[in-house]
């Protein structure tokens, strides 16, 4: 807690902008906009200067730069920081950056060429106090501490530490003053100043106890106690002295600047958000300050009786499309419908109050919504639009409306233009392209949440009819960027016409059998105890097998196990770090082994139970804008996760179970992924191994091993499947040794071999990457693109994991949407024989179905045919399907 200023004196506070953004760079990972800007340190020293003046308000700020900072120090010592390496060319290409963050947040920039942040900073901070201001320096640099005194106090934000000149005595044994002496006795190897060679800082603070400073020190040097002290201190007379000059901040440089100049002035929102969307940083977007909309309706009809209804109904029809935005809180599917924000072609807007409370509250009623609208909502030739159609779907289906004609979610066009980006919310997408910010929505979170339906309709009607007219608005430059690249037809024929088969999905769920998850939960849960007294007999003592830091201690203290890699808080405990150590020790393993049931127990055994709702079913909510490689996700539960190979995977998966006269139908594609990398390839060997129906594992074996496929052992076997599923996500050498516990040599070897025997796949991997690299991007069969700025990097790390990304898209993402054609063509297919079996879950490459016993064998015969034709490759496309009670019992 920073206090205020003493005696009510103003306060002016002086950021260190070179620390900060130093440390930012170094805090957080590499980070690239999608045409590769790399933008961690702006990121991170945008969020620590608004952290500090959110939380500081001063009235006076400032912040100091270095400016060809080495070059007067230097002449003092030309070893000064000479041995520092060069500015990374990723955190230099950040800096023209920083500086528009600077001029957005209108704060002054004070730089002096030839000196360091620190002394433009101590020479302003006398002035200030010499002026009656108090003097508070932002930084998390230990050497200000010579500046502190009674006005001058440092904090730091990261680590929330103040110090006044009390806080130095009891941190660091000494007084401020005395800071610069202690430095130049102990030194800076970073830096490159000497020090005196056998002092370090506990015996520094001792002689600087007993001396006061260096000047006594050297000139009482007889009393120095330890004879090698006594004589380190002699023989480095010189250099302590130049230490010091050298760690001294100059307090007398020439400021072209008075404090008055330095007042807080409100930030230029004008240069901060187009700024901020630049660099894609969506969060700082939104904790920029509200304004009051631009060139968006600030009024809108509210529809309260039958006629107006009916009018409304007429007036969409004659328009022949509409776009809608739903007033509602909490998950679609068991929401219920407030309002709904009504936008049309002409730029009119409604907003339709269904169930807000209180007194004198004008408003319709369902019946009559339903009476007046389900006409023209459920008219497949009018066209209906807005941001996530699917809500729209489920909340009108509740009303007794089916909605047809859906054509425009403009979440799903943002998502098709660029995937990798995470933001589509239609308030990023307002700002970033109509530069707008759009109306609150009512508050209805904090402590004491008020519910939306509290909420009178004159409150939140122009929020939510404006939410309307803006996705329509937004439309037709989303078209205009989307046709040229071919992405309209992907979503007019493939995402957009999805949204109702994921809806009823949603609706319909899975049947669980909550009782079978207790009972496995309960089996794991002491399988789980047992495993914990094995890790502490194995560790010979009790701990806190779920705490990291204790884990470490056991590991790396008390067995004594190497130290792989470092993290933030310490050694690390990842699952990378325990495979490797447990071809040392049995512990580790067991550590791999309890995360693992551990992690499925809180996951899905103890959690799915509480999801299952009174119907006796799971209803998982799908996400089609989420992957950057336009596979689905799930959420609520997440069941894209569950193992599928694993007897813990199969029991979870029994639990899962048919309604009562029907049975579960799984259809999955066997190995797409590495049947599209041959179609894609065109590598021979591989093709001609799908076209042989081979085991595409032992082939591969019998490849890279140069052995018949007869003598392919199991061991050679596990080690080209691991190479198989690799190769398409740009398997490493360093990547297959630790998943397979080998050398790295060896791992090396093996996929050299690899490519040897597969030459067409190592041309498709290197010409993928070219081809990315020359284009910025890359596509699936289908025409879905990727943007791959991060190609153009320049830090290694960030350019290799594009690298990787780039290789595996047109795999992954062909998958995709392969997947998604293969649900449009069985649904049609299901409703072209009026079956009644209903889709229910989309999981990896696979379909489930829940299908009346009668129908069981035209429903396995129908989608083995209907997914095995929905695309023609070089290879047979081939689809396992099975039936049964459970899940698993379907595979």
């Amino acid at each position: 807690m920073v206090p205020p200023p003493s005696n009510g004196a103003p306060r002016l506070v002086l950021i260190d902008a070179s620390s900060f953004i130093f440390r930012a760079y170094h805090a957080i990972p590499p980070l690239t906009t999608r045409q590769g800007i790399p933008t961690n340190a702006t990121l991170g020293f945008t969020r620590q200067v608004l952290k500090a003046l959110r939380e500081l308000e001063p009235t006076h700020v400032a912040l100091a730069f270095d400016k060809e900072s080495r070059a007067e120090r230097q002449k003092i010592d030309p070893n000064y920081k000479a041995n520092r390496k060069a500015t990374p060319e990723d955190l230099a290409q950040q800096f023209p950056y920083i500086r528009r963050v600077v001029e957005g947040l209108a704060l002054p920039i004070l730089e002096v060429a030839g000196w360091e942040a620190d002394d433009v900073i101590g020479t302003l901070a006398q002035r200030a106090v010499a002026e009656g201001f108090d003097v508070l320096v932002v930084t998390g640099d230990k050497d200000f501490v010579q500046i502190v005194s009674e006005h001058v106090h440092l904090y730091d934000p990261q680590n929330e530490r103040y110090t006044d000149p009390s806080e130095v005595k009891t941190r660091l044994g000494i007084e401020p003053a005395q800071m610069r002496d202690y430095l130049a006795l102990i030194g800076d190897a970073i830096d490159n100043v000497p020090k005196v060679p056998g002092i370090g800082p506990k015996s520094a603070v001792e002689l600087l106890t007993q001396f006061g400073g260096v000047d006594a020190l050297l000139s009482r040097l007889s009393e120095v106690k330890k004879p090698k002290m006594r004589a380190a201190l002699e023989a480095h007379r010189d250099s302590l002295l130049l230490a010091r000059d050298l760690v001294t901040f100059r307090t007398d440089l020439k400021l072209d600047v008075s404090i008055s100049q330095l007042v807080r002035q409100p930030l230029r929102e004008e240069l901060l958000r187009p700024l901020f969307t630049e660099l894609e940083f969506s969060a700082l977007l939104k904790e920029l300050p509200a304004r009051e909309p631009t060139q968006l309706k600030t009024e809108t009809e509210q529809i309260t009786t039958k006629e107006a209804l009916e009018a409304l109904a007429a007036a969409i029809r004659q328009a022949g499309q509409v776009t809608l935005f739903p007033a509602y809180e909490g998950l679609p599917l068991s929401a219920t419908l407030v309002g709904l924000g009504v936008a049309l072609p002409d730029g009119t807007t409604r907003y339709v109050p269904l169930r807000h409370e209180g007194l004198g509250v004008e408003q319709v009623k369902p019946a009559d919504f339903k009476r007046a609208l389900a006409g023209v909502l459920e008219d497949e030739g009018v066209k209906k639009g807005g941001h996530d159609l699917k809500a729209l779907w489920l909340l009108l289906a509740r009303e007794g409306i089916h909605l047809r004609g859906g054509e425009e979610d403009v979440e799903l066009l943002s998502y098709l233009l660029d995937a990798s980006r995470r933001d589509h919310t239609l308030e990023f997408l307002a700002r970033e392209r109509m530069q707008v910010d759009l109306p609150a929505l009512p508050s209805t979170g904090g402590r004491k949440p008020r519910p939306l339906k509290e909420f009178s309709p004159g409150e939140v009607a122009v929020a939510y009819a404006v939410r309307a007219d803006v996705a329509r608005r937004l439309v037709p430059g989303l078209q205009e960027e989307l046709e040229p690249l071919g992405l309209n037809r992907l979503a007019r024929e493939l995402e957009v016409p999805l949204v109702p088969i994921l809806a009823r999905m949603e609706e319909r769920g899975v049947k669980v059998d909550v009782a079978a998850l207790r009972k496995i939960s309960d089996k794991v849960g002491a399988e789980c105890d047992a495993k914990v007294k094995e890790i502490h007999q194995l560790a010979g003592t009790e701990f806190n097998v779920g705490s990291n830091p204790q884990l470490a201690e056991v590991l790396y203290k008390k067995l004594e196990l190497p130290v792989l890699k470092r993290g933030k808080t310490g050694p690390s405990t990842d699952q990378e770090v325990l495979e490797k150590l447990a071809e040392k020790h049995a512990l580790p393993r067991a550590i791999i082994e309890y995360r693992s049931l551990s992690k499925l127990k809180s996951t899905y055994l103890d959690t799915l139970p509480e999801l299952v709702t009174k119907d006796g079913r799971l209803h998982t909510t799908f996400h089609q804008a989420a992957t950057a490689t336009g596979r689905l996700s799930s959420s609520d539960p997440n069941l894209q996760n569950i193992p599928i190979r694993t007897e813990l995977g199969m029991e979870i998966r029994r639990a899962f179970i048919a309604d009562e006269g029907h049975q579960l139908v799984s259809a999955d594609y066997s190995q797409i992924e590495l049947r599209l990398l041959a179609h894609i390839a065109e590598d021979e060997v591989l093709l001609d191994a799908f076209a042989r129906d081979e085991d595409i594992h032992s082939r591969t074996a019998a490849e890279i091993f140069g052995v018949p496929q007869a003598e392919v052992t199991r061991d050679q076997r596990r080690v080209a499947k691991m190479v198989n599923f690799g190769i398409a996500y740009g398997l490493s050498p360093y990547g297959l040794s630790t998943r397979l516990n080998i050398p790295e040599e060896e791992a090396r070897d093996i996929i050299e071999r690899y490519f040897t025997r597969y030459a067409g796949i190592k041309r498709y991997l290197d010409e993928t990457v070219r081809v990315a690299r020359e284009r910025g991007h890359v596509e699936t069969l289908f025409g879905r693109r990727r943007p791959m700025g991060d190609l153009s990097a320049k830090n290694r790390q960030v350019v290799q994991a594009a690298e990787r990304a780039a290789i595996n898209m047109p795999i992954q993402g062909t998958a995709a949407d392969l997947m998604k054609k293969a649900m449009l063509e069985v649904d049609a297919e299901l409703a072209r024989k009026k079956l009644r079996t209903r889709m229910l879950l989309q999981v990896h490459d696979e379909l489930l179905f829940e299908a009346p016993d009668d129908e069981v064998e035209a429903v396995k015969e129908l989608s083995r045919r209907c997914m095995g034709a929905v695309m023609t490759l070089k290879v047979p496309l081939k689809v396992e399907v099975g039936a049964g009670n459970t899940w698993a019992d379907a595979h």
